[in-house]
């Protein structure tokens, strides 16, 4: 009982040493899930007539990150597993890329609904974030009767896209031809959060999993100039993805010490996999200094990065409302924890480049030691690629996301009584370019654990008004809008209008949220837009009630108080002494630790 006790409160004193120089960034929930859908309908014959699919298939399988869990599928009338679902490793992207292999074009149908559901039942099993991309050509085409696949594309919208929302699964779609459905393939990406990209050839497949890969499992990269970039002592391995034309010359790498490396130099710490449209060449344990790229520039190449040093941000949405500002918060961490050093933060410079726009500086948090932000607005209607470079002079690091921003000609207004758990949404289209007469909105509702429920909003004096009542504690509600409109003209119009998810933060008092934030804790996660506050006030109140309220005496023998005074007279002697050289050294080794990282980069 004695050296439990001990070693728990010397774990404590382990775990609180120095805490206000490098504190602990909270844990994901688990490992992230990436399921990948690819479609072998009949079709892919004259829109994939090379099977490109399978090389890029291929690239998405090496550019998944260790300890993801990943799956690939085929589907058509039915939909079958190519590969299991399971942690990616070396061996799973042998197993994987070998699979690959199997993909065809033999399929009749483009059976989406099911599999959709073929991969929710069976795909998704763990609590990390999760990721669907659904590659197809064509339409949903269930049977030979039309009215049978207008049913089940219906049901997509009405049923699977809640679904969707509910398991909170982001869906990457790619259309490979101009008959695809795109309606619905970007329904499917805006209303779950996801990411809709159109190939208009099979050989732009490869540059689109790129993309997709990006939004599934984000990589750090580091600046790539005129085929030149900075390796530094904190990066443990590299990988160049290099896009290549028709008959172009072997890719090579030029290292620090003027050595010049290709697929035939059989090098023991590089590996190269190559195909006619791209390279992917993996460096580990490379030299510290300036590498060069011997190949054609391209804005696609990329030099992706494994480091205990790593620079992150805020959650960035896909997509934004047109007039909405997106703020971007960032900081740095070594080996997942926060970095708040001084002379470490001193040397950095982050900045913002939107579109190839000059340099926008993010300035630091004063209230927040180790964090910077910055907030870009008046983004024009469209895509946007951001890049956040941060320069540590003896090191760069730099992370590129894509936005789309999207047209709101029906704004939504949101009123809250925190007291009744009441939400009134108020939708109010412009006038100017909708036709209200004309005008149908249907809400979808939906909670864990209930079927999705469809109300049609009620018009008053120009006003679309849903009112939600009595939403119950710990529980998020999913509600995105299905609209019909015409223009003045009686032109079909088809707006936007972003789902919103509806949970505790919406009820906590402003008061309480403004009282709480000086005190808390700096979050990987830390979120600055309206309504996601993730303090969970209520469910504290209900906890500190709890601890006020009376409760029975236990029923205890007497206690010997003399012996138990000796006893903790001895184990206070016991941890005074210990703990106090136990801290020092702890205090020591940490400090010997952060300047190892410092000299390191310097």
């Amino acid at each position: 009982m004695c050296k439990s006790f001990i070693f728990t409160v010397f774990c404590v004193l382990v775990v609180t040493v120095d805490s206000a120089r490098c504190q602990p960034v909270p844990a994901a929930a688990g490992a992230d899930e990436i399921q990948v859908l690819i479609d072998v309908s009949g079709s892919m014959k004259q829109n994939d007539p090379d099977n490109l699919r399978i090389e890029a298939s291929r690239l998405l399988v090496n550019l998944l990150p260790d300890g993801a869990k990943a799956a690939f599928w085929l589907f058509a009338e039915k939909t079958a597993p190519l590969s299991a679902t399971d942690a990616v490793n070396a061996a799973w992207k042998q197993q994987a890329g070998k699979a690959i292999g199997n993909i065809h074009s033999r399929g009749l149908y483009t059976h989406i609904e099911d599999a959709i559901q073929t991969v929710l039942s069976q795909g998704f099993k763990g609590g990390g974030k999760k990721h669907l991309i659904l590659l197809t050509d064509g339409f949903v085409d269930i049977s030979k009767d039309i009215m049978q696949s207008a049913d089940s594309r219906e049901r997509i919208l009405s049923e699977w896209i809640p679904k969707l929302q509910q398991q909170n699964i982001n869906v990457q779609t790619v259309a490979l031809s101009e008959q695809a459905d795109k309606e619905l393939l970007e329904k499917l990406a805006f209303e779950t959060g996801g990411w809709a990209e159109t190939a208009q050839s099979a050989e732009q497949l490869q540059r689109v999993f790129l993309k997709m890969a990006q939004k599934a499992a984000p990589k750090e990269t580091l600046p790539l100039t005129d085929n030149k970039f900075q390796v530094d002592s904190g990066i443990q391995e590299f990988s160049v993805l290099v896009f290549k034309k028709p008959h172009a010359a072997p890719t090579q790498l030029v290292a620090p010490d003027g050595k010049s490396i290709s697929k035939q130099s059989m090098v023991a710490n590089v590996s190269w996999l190559e195909s006619q449209a791209y390279d992917l060449i993996t460096v580990k344990q490379p030299l510290i200094g300036e590498w060069r790229l011997v190949a054609e520039v391209d804005p696609d190449n990329q030099v992706m990065i494994v480091t205990d040093l790593k620079l992150q941000l805020s959650d960035i949405p896909n997509f934004l409302g047109e007039n909405e500002a997106l703020p971007i918060k960032a900081h740095f961490t070594d080996k997942d924890k926060l970095i708040t050093r001084a002379d470490f933060l001193g040397m950095l410079t982050l900045e913002v480049i939107q579109d190839q726009q000059a340099p926008a500086k993010m300035p630091v948090v004063l209230a927040e030691p180790g964090f910077y932000q910055h907030k870009t607005e008046h983004l024009s209607l469209g895509k946007h690629l951001l890049k956040i470079v941060a320069d540590g002079k003896t090191f760069k690091r730099e992370i590129i996301h894509e936005i789309e921003v999207v047209a709101t000609p029906i704004t939504v207004e949101k009123h809250v009584d925190a007291a009744q758990r009441q939400v009134t949404l108020k939708l109010l289209p412009d006038a100017k370019l909708i036709d209200p007469a004309g005008l149908v909105v249907n809400a979808v509702i939906n909670q864990t654990g209930h079927e999705p429920e469809t109300r049609a909003l009620t018009n008053k004096d120009g006003v679309w008004l849903l009112d939600l009542a009595g939403l119950p504690p710990q529980t998020t509600t999913h509600v995105n809008f299905n609209v019909m409109a015409k223009d003045h003209a009686g032109k079909p119009l088809a707006p936007a209008i972003k789902p919103l998810s509806i949970d505790d933060s919406w009820f906590v008092p402003a008061e309480k949220v403004e009282a709480a934030v000086p005190a808390a804790e700096p979050d990987a996660h830390h979120e600055s837009a309206d309504h996601e506050n993730t303090d969970h006030e209520t469910d504290a109140e209900q906890h500190e009630q709890a601890e006020h309220e009376p409760h029975p005496p236990p029923d205890v023998p007497e206690t010997n108080w003399l012996l138990v005074g000796g006893i903790m007279l001895v184990i206070n002697l016991i941890l005074g002494v210990g703990g106090f050289f136990t801290y020092r050294y702890l205090k020591k080794s940490q400090a010997d630790k952060h300047q190892q990282l410092l000299e390191r980069l310097s």
